[in-house]
């Protein structure tokens, strides 16, 4: 047989196949095997397998050490089987495995510290609503509130949640754990059953109806499963139809409401989630029908409202709304909760990858533009991460913050890689850095950046340049953390969240840092024209008055001497025993320069009341007091100068306007000097750059290795367009189906025309763009016959055919209507086209919004 008889074209096409859990199912169905059974094999071979076991009792140990280890290379080389597979080895191939692991390790070491962070903000966020709700649940039928709620009402709860906190449900989950956990005390504790305290969860598409809401209370109130549908076993042995209230009632140890007893602890909380989604008529039956058992179950119901507690009410019956006896807590904002998300877990000091403004940005507008829950948000931090460890092969360089031996040996064993200096010298910061080292005359640096990849002073030169500014890079970050933690200390920017001012700082806003300094220096520069949170902060220091810029100093003073936990900043005094450069320095200093001046201020304050307060200096105290009265008050020459009066004065019958200003006394001059000096200290904080000319982060060297601010990767997952996706897809199909028959012409084109191979619903999309606004179907179905018919009929020419040909163009003919039915229904389904009142034969086209 000639070899090309053999070969055999296997063509690869691309499958999706959904098919959930199926190990999942396999060990239901090997779960629900008669247990009879299963021990029936085990007595029969348990005399064996025991046999079995003592021979090889005396080499028990031996045996199990060899296991274990083999177990635990085993499972390793499958670690690094998964990373290889879940991280494809980048620069161009020739990435080794063990950066690739590397790359895989890191991202799931820093995602897990984050994500511990996340999970603790989102536990503590609604401390003070959880502690009322308890404290409402837990008082609900005590004595003071007994002529309420157990004779007339429901003892009630409006949840204000917000449209964004109902897709989470933090806060019902956080008290259906503090409720079991207060039952499992308290029964302890007596060391008997005394009490039940559950929580029932209530959600509009699991209760469509009264029977099955009652069901799921059954359920979940006395946590009793029951081998049939229509019955329940209670805790006495009766049998209860699974819908009685009753099997409740038994469960509950003798509760009665008068009775100071542990079992008038018992509550069942009833919590419906997302209550507006619920019918009216169902809420009213419900309501009124755990009303009716008020006396012998402590029910306390929860409403999760999403809108407002008015037009939740509006939609209840007067009857129903009678019945409950209801008090409102408001939760945290979401954005309260997004801005500790981001102070914890993006932009604390010992975060080592730090996410642009662009990109923080993009987050917070969508969770303002289309009201998105703080799940999504942590799912968006999540793909950031996913995003940038799986694409850049330079996040091998990144220093997690618990392992520096690990991060030193790693750094180090990548440097001496020629692949990695060659990426490193092909990066924008890169040439930036050398062009400026060129510009400032540094030529030998820049000669030695540049070296060759096999000269061994070359790579040193690099890989040490490297080395250090990956420290910096650190330090860097702990300078950004504590000018964030000074800004919003103070109340300069009460007006902007943490998320602005991390935006705004990230940004910097100064990208003519260079420029302005030189202004300085010429005495043209005035803070107004730099719209930095440094020049925003000092323009506001110089505007203040004595008891305004007491209250800062001593707040900015606590805050720097304090430090914040959610920022990762530790108190000046355990953190920095010796000064190893400028800015530890200062910010060192920091605390006892604004303390220092906080008092001296004090003491002018006190002076010149003191001073005003002598009947001599009448003129000069009414002069400062104004004419309403008050406390004397310092000046300084940036107040002084925006408090000119005007002078009138009448030369040759003419009026002259002048602008004067008073004289600084001495106390206004000392306090001028301590504005500018609280000016000064808390300037030099925010100048994060004090050693490297740089405009914002993005123009740091080597910021491409622990900065990520790329925006397409996160919009094209979390910003669905399908409009744009529908129409590629129908355009050029072979994009997504990756077959021959969709593919490029013979002629060589785009495979965007119209051919016959093509899918029927992809060459009426075609057709359909060169339609009007309404398309006749008839012309419709003989311009899709034209293009998928035989060519010699659409030229018509006539061809001599039997009646066997007949019928099997006959045939072709209908297979090709039905193709052309399908078409046309899917592009109805698609959005694409409906039916108009207009012409019956005719469809109308639709634009897609």
């Amino acid at each position: 047989m000639a070899p090309d008889e053999t070969e055999t074209t296997i063509v690869h096409q691309v499958a999706y196949i959904f098919d959930p859990s199926d190990d999942e199912d396999d060990a239901a169905t090997e779960a629900a095997t008669s247990p009879s059974r299963r021990r029936k094999h085990q007595g029969a071979g348990g005399d064996g397998d025991s046999k079995r076991r003592k021979k090889t009792t005396p080499k028990k140990s031996t045996a199990v050490t060899s296991t274990t280890s083999q177990e635990d290379t085993h499972n390793s080389l499958l670690a690094d089987d998964n990373a290889l597979a879940a991280f494809p080895p980048l620069l161009q191939g020739r990435e080794s495995p063990e950066a690739v692991a590397r790359r895989s390790q890191l991202y799931s070491a820093l995602w897990s510290q984050l994500d511990t962070r996340i999970q603790s903000v989102l536990q503590r966020s609604n401390d003070v609503t959880l502690s009322a709700l308890l404290d409402f649940v837990n008082s609900s039928y005590s004595s003071s509130t007994l002529s309420i709620t157990t004779t007339t009402k429901l003892p009630a709860a409006f949840v204000v949640l917000g449209p964004a906190a109902t897709t989470d449900m933090l806060l019902f989950r956080q008290l259906a754990t503090s409720l079991t956990d207060s039952e499992r005390e308290l029964n302890d504790r007596l060391q008997e059953r005394a009490c039940i305290r559950r929580m029932v969860r209530l959600r509009a598409n699991e209760t469509p109806n009264l029977r099955a809401a009652l069901k799921t209370i059954v359920q979940e109130a006395t946590t009793v499963t029951s081998s049939l549908d229509d019955d329940v076993v209670a805790n006495d042995g009766r049998k209860y139809l699974a819908y009685d209230l009753e099997a409740v009632a038994s469960a509950i140890p003798s509760f009665s409401p008068s009775d100071s007893s542990p079992s008038s602890s018992s509550r069942i909380v009833v919590a419906f989630e997302d209550c507006e989604a619920f019918d009216g008529a169902l809420l009213a039956d419900l309501i009124s029908f755990l009303h009716s058992w008020l006396d012998r179950i402590p029910f306390v119901l929860l409403f999760g409202v999403a809108t407002s507690i008015d037009l939740f009410q509006g939609r209840l019956p007067k009857q129903a709304a009678h019945r409950l006896a209801a008090a409102q807590f408001d939760v945290a904002p979401s954005s309260a909760v997004l801005d500790k998300l981001l102070r914890r877990a993006v932009a604390a000091a010992d975060v080592p990858l730090r996410l642009g403004p662009a990109l923080v940005r993009s987050l917070a507008e969508r969770q303002d533009e289309q009201v998105t829950g703080v799940s999504v948000y942590v799912n968006s931090l999540k793909y950031a991460y996913m995003c940038y460890f799986y694409a850049n092969p330079l996040s091998v360089f990144l220093q997690d913050s618990h392992d520096d031996s690990d991060n030193e040996h790693a750094a180090q064993e990548f440097l001496d890689n020629p692949d990695y200096l060659a990426a490193i010298r092909q990066l924008p910061s890169f040439r930036r850095h050398v062009e400026a080292l060129v510009a400032a005359g540094d030529v030998d640096t820049a000669r030695g950046l540049l070296g060759a990849d096999d000269n061994a002073a070359g790579q040193s030169v690099l890989g040490q340049a490297v080395a250090d500014q990956l420290l910096y890079q650190r330090q860097w970050t702990r300078r950004l953390a504590r000018a964030l933690h000074i800004a919003s200390a103070s109340t300069v920017f009460a007006d902007q969240s943490f998320t602005e001012l991390y935006i705004a700082i990230m940004e910097d806003s100064t990208g003519k840092r260079r420029q302005n300094r030189q202004k300085q220096q010429r005495n043209e520069f005035t803070f107004d024209e730099d719209p930095s949170l440094a020049a925003t902060m000092t323009s506001a220091i110089r505007r203040m008055s004595s008891a305004e810029l007491i209250a800062l100093a001593r707040r900015l003073a606590d805050a720097a001497l304090s430090g914040d936990e959610e920022l990762s900043l530790p108190p000046i005094d355990s953190e920095i025993e010796s000064y190893t450069d400028l800015y530890e320095a200062r910010w060192a200093a920091l605390g006892s320069i604004l303390l220092d001046v906080a008092n001296k201020v004090e003491e002018l304050q006190q002076k010149l009341e003191d001073l005003y307060s002598d009947a001599r200096y009448a003129k000069r105290r009414a002069a400062a007091v104004g004419a309403n009265g008050g406390v004397p008050q310092l000046r300084s020459k940036y107040t002084a100068a925006q408090s000119k009066a005007v002078r009138t004065t009448v030369v040759a019958q003419k009026v002259q306007l002048s602008r004067d200003s008073a004289a600084l006394t001495d106390e206004d001059q000392a306090f001028t000097e301590h504005v500018d000096t609280v000016v000064a200290a808390v300037a030099s904080v925010f100048d994060v750059n004090v050693d490297v000319d740089a405009a914002d982060a993005s123009q740091l060297w080597l910021q491409e290795i622990w900065l990520y601010d790329a925006r397409t990767p996160y919009r094209d997952v979390f910003i669905p367009r399908p409009g744009l996706v529908v129409e590629r897809a129908l355009a050029r199909p072979h994009d997504y189906l990756a077959c021959d028959c969709c593919g490029q012409g013979e002629g060589g084109g785009n495979g965007s025309e119209i051919r016959p191979t093509l899918p029927p619903t992809a060459i009426l999309y075609q057709l359909y763009q060169d339609a009007g606004p309404l398309i006749n179907v008839a012309d419709l179905w003989e311009a899709f016959l034209g293009v998928v018919g035989d060519k010699k009929e659409d030229q018509g020419e006539e061809v001599n055919m039997d009646d066997d040909d007949e019928a099997a163009a006959d045939d072709k003919e209908r297979r090709h209507l039905v193709k052309f039915y399908q078409g046309l229904s899917e592009m109805k389904t698609l959005g694409y086209i409906k039916p108009t009142r207009r012409k019956v034969d005719h469809v109308a086209k639709i634009k897609w919004l």
